[in-house]
């Protein structure tokens, strides 16, 4: 299997040293460091130019000399990307210009002629039509795509898609590969080779796009299963443009506007999936029903209008402010004003006032930084009422989707209940056999609460990472029919968590109903 290892490294202008301090030595250094003692190792990248000069200025040298050994051994391919890692299709386009172009100098300052994108990743994911034709006038060949752009059905990694309004070639992220690796379901190349048998044989590449933290940061240790992959004899990582030169046919296609953090509802609107929207897209950064959201496009649009159309750009003061403002649109602000669930008054606060201070920068007397002013605390008064009611914790939980619901056992036909049940005992014996202890133990306690009906406190339902876990198709045990089984096939342990059939008796009786609906 031809397998493309994406990773995306960055970290916002403002992140606090001690945490950029763990991230680096927690995940940037044994990456680096692992991928330089496997010179067979091959991984393509996006190293984020706000980041690039992050490490310069903090003194971490060491990881942009190993970026630049990567690149000149041939193991990294690196692509474009926006600067600051702001959500492009919600800006003017004169903007993702610029932001593509300051990503551009930042990286090639350091690293020279050796930075030679031909790809690009757009922060989030994010693509519109908008995007794309800017990403295809910056002179770029291929574009990293979310699954869901595609549409309803899964892309076929078979085949090179190319959009049809641009020539771009798309490689669309393969969620499933993905999500298996970056949940931790799995903890080495043989495990997750096993996981894939549906898919390994007939996909004849994937694409897995994740963040560069989730190696040693988000997951202590778990550079060990990068390391495993590039070693692994069954998977050969390699890099997009040897993908392109295998041959594979092209597809033309149209994408819809997408993250890599949608979900397939979010596209519709109705639960008949008869009309299509895309008006949700990118709610997690702008909701129209979201009053701190509304507030905060308000106030940037206020700044950008005003910096763009300040008569005398060659003063120092606008120089400045212009500065100021490409770093302050980066996307950590909107999405952690969401609340779905992602909340934080100390990143809304921030960075509302640095949209402010852009305007007291170009102009500290002017009427616009009296409308910024009142729109920065018109957004805090928002945000310390969310807070202080409990609004905010009403909106976590009507964004989780299952929190404080109806517990599952309760929600469920007893017969599929109970093949959960055989499915989470197979595995959990699986995971002991290989000595996966804590695999075992996490299957037995989400056992634990589904019996005690506990499993409504979790925002990721214990189901849903079952499925996750396994093959990522909601609703397919792997199990048999639960009574195509005999009585005496259950262990006690099965037998100990099963709902309503709980006895030979009742068993032999749902048995028989069953034989005599599917026989007529």
């Amino acid at each position: 299997m031809k397998f493309i290892i994406f990773l995306h490294f960055y970290q916002p202008q403002n992140q606090q040293e001690d945490i950029l301090h763990r991230i680096v030595n927690e995940s940037y250094r044994p990456i680096i460091k692992g991928l330089l003692d496997r010179p067979h190792a091959k991984i393509v990248g996006n190293v984020s130019g706000v980041l690039t000069k992050l490490l310069q200025d903090r003194g971490y040298e060491d990881v942009l000399v190993g970026f630049q050994q990567l690149l000149d051994n041939g193991q990294l391919e690196l692509v474009g990307s926006g600067m600051y890692h702001a959500i492009l299709p919600l800006l003017p386009m004169e903007e993702v210009v610029r932001q593509i172009d300051l990503n551009e100098e930042a990286n090639r300052d350091y690293f020279g002629d050796l930075y030679q994108p031909t790809g690009f990743f757009s922060p989030e994911m994010a693509v519109s039509d908008d995007v794309l034709r800017v990403v295809a006038d910056q002179g770029y060949e291929w574009f990293a795509a979310p699954e869901l752009s595609y549409g309803r059905e899964l892309a076929k990694p078979d085949r090179i898609y190319v959009d049809q309004q641009t020539g771009l070639k798309l490689l669309f992220r393969h969620k499933r590969v993905s999500m298996l690796i970056l949940s931790a379901a799995v903890r080495s190349a043989d495990e997750f080779i096993e996981e894939t048998p549906d898919i390994i044989k007939s996909e004849k590449y994937w694409f897995a796009v994740m963040d560069a933290e989730t190696f040693g940061h988000h997951r202590i240790g778990h550079e060990k299963l990068l390391f495993d992959f590039v070693d692994s004899k069954y998977l050969e990582t390699i890099h997009v443009r040897e993908l392109f030169n295998e041959g594979l046919p092209e597809e033309a296609i149209s994408l819809r506007p997408c993250t890599w953090s949608n979900e397939e509802q979010d596209f519709w609107l109705d639960r008949d999936y008869t009309e299509e929207s895309s008006d949700k897209t990118f709610n997690l950064w702008h909701d129209e029903t979201n009053p701190i959201h509304v507030l905060q496009w308000k106030l940037t649009n206020l700044v950008i209008d005003a910096v763009r159309r300040y008569p005398d750009q060659d003063r120092p003061e606008w120089l400045e402010a212009r500065k100021k403002l490409d770093s302050a649109i980066a996307s950590d602000q909107y999405w952690w004003a969401s609340a779905r669930p992602w909340w934080s008054l100390e990143m809304i606060e921030q960075g509302a006032f640095v949209l402010k201070d852009v305007l007291v920068t170009l102009d500290e007397n002017s009427s616009q930084v009296t409308k910024a002013d009142n729109l920065y605390r018109q957004i805090l008064d928002r945000a310390f009422d969310w807070q202080r009611t409990g609004y905010i914790r009403k909106r976590f939980v009507e964004a989780s989707g299952t929190y404080m619901g109806e517990p599952f056992k309760e929600r469920s036909e007893p017969h599929w209940y109970n093949e959960i049940v055989l499915a989470m005992e197979v595995e959990i014996n699986k995971a002991v056999a290989r000595q996966q202890f804590e695999k075992a133990i996490k299957w037995r306690d989400a056992l634990i609460k589904m019996d005690q009906g506990s499993d409504i406190y979790d925002i990721l339902h214990v189901v849903d990472d079952f499925w996750m876990s396994r093959n990522m198709q909601w609703g397919h045990t792997g199990m048999n029919h639960f009574f195509s089984y005999e009585w005496d096939d259950f262990s006690d342990f099965a037998k100990s968590h099963f709902i309503e059939h709980t006895t030979r008796e009742s068993f032999e009786q749902g048995k028989e109903k069953y034989r005599q609906e599917t026989q007529g």
